[in-house]
């Protein structure tokens, strides 16, 4: 768990307990301690956005996913009622994207830089859009 996420659970110890993640290893906190703490933080942290699949994941907790699903619900039920009466069909709205559905491209270029030490990450402004 360590060697996958270990930066993300540094951070998370910080901000969400403020403790050191060296204090397991020192031996202040148990390692039982320890991952009772892993195991119960929250949705938002690093370490849970890590684990779903990337820093696509981060905010995108339980009321997020439910806010998106009320936004899609809205924009098809405007939809269907705005085009029940139209001359011209509207387009059909897109639903909101979620985290997880990236293209595949964006997924192979942060595996490159990933994998190469001297590689420096790209802005978020220059990858090309979905």
């Amino acid at each position: 768990m360590c060697d996958k996420h270990g930066a993300e659970l540094v951070a998370d110890f910080q901000r969400h307990y403020r403790l050191r993640l060296s204090d397991v290893v020192a031996g202040s906190v148990s390692p039982r301690s320890a991952l009772a703490l892993i195991e119960h933080l929250p949705e938002d942290s690093a370490f849970v956005a890590a684990v779903r699949g990337g820093r696509e994941f981060t905010g995108w907790d339980t009321s997020s996913y439910l806010l998106a699903a009320l936004i899609d619900s809205v924009n098809m039920t405007t939809w269907a009622i705005g085009s029940q009466n139209a001359k011209r069909k509207p387009a059909k709205p897109k639903p909101l994207e979620r985290p997880g559905k990236r293209k595949r491209y964006i997924r192979a270029a942060e595996k490159m830089i990933h994998n190469n030490p001297h590689a420096m990450p790209i802005p978020e402004y220059r990858l090309p859009k979905p």
